[in-house]
């Protein structure tokens, strides 16, 4: 179930293949189809790379080398299906393409795992404090027209009904103020608690993994 809920396409990386050309058409002509399968398989390309750089290089007139390709990859995998290469990429929220071996999935699948916490951590970071940003936007904007309605009020031309209408703009925007307040106590709580959660994980996985 683990495997089958990280082993998920390499979305970001198939749709920029689909997009653009994979390889330039020197890199094409010059044909090292073994180094770009080692770079390919270092940097945890699914197959369907190879798919790629065959319709780039099909407009150059080359046929890409298959078989050295694929034993390039293979020693490209064996460097990227390494506990340290899995922790990187699940810190990175990168998505992991099921290509590592057998013999190697499992302890690149557990470092994944672990670099993934990180990575999730750091989204609740990053998300609190735009929350916080927002919240403090909206309460200078809501100061500004508090302060536009006040100036408004000391009008000696209002009518009773004109006044009484800033007056409840100037309740409504009390409550809005109140509001931007809370969410900013909210949102700082969350990065707090994020930032603790995170300084846990940075002690826990420092002595595997390195710092970051």
């Amino acid at each position: 179930m683990r495997k089958l809920g990280l082993a998920v396409a390499l979305g970001a990386s198939t749709l920029l293949a689909g997009s653009c050309a994979t390889l330039s058409e020197d890199q094409c002509l010059t044909g090292d189809w073994g180094g770009i399968g080692y770079s390919d398989g270092a940097a945890g390309y699914t197959v369907d790379r190879l798919g790629a750089h065959r319709q780039a290089c099909a407009k150059h007139g080359v046929v890409p080398n298959e078989a050295s390709y694929m034993t390039g990859r293979a020693r490209g995998l064996t460097i990227y299906c390494t506990p340290p290469s899995g922790f990187r990429a699940g810190r990175n929220g990168n998505t992991y393409g099921g290509v590592c071996p057998t013999s190697l999935e499992r302890p690149f699948l557990a470092a994944y795992g672990d670099g993934r916490m990180v990575y999730d951590v750091q989204q609740r970071i990053n998300r609190a404090r735009s929350e916080i940003s927002t919240a403090e936007q909206t309460a200078d904007s809501v100061d500004r027209q508090m302060r536009e309605a006040e100036e408004q009020l000391k009008s000696p031309t209002l009518t009773n009904d004109e006044k009484r209408a800033i007056r409840e703009r100037l309740k409504r925007l009390r409550d809005e103020r109140y509001s931007a307040d809370e969410d900013r106590r909210q949102a700082l709580y969350a990065r707090d608690q994020a930032d603790r959660d995170l300084d846990q994980l940075r002690g826990r996985f420092s002595r595997t993994y390195g710092g970051w």
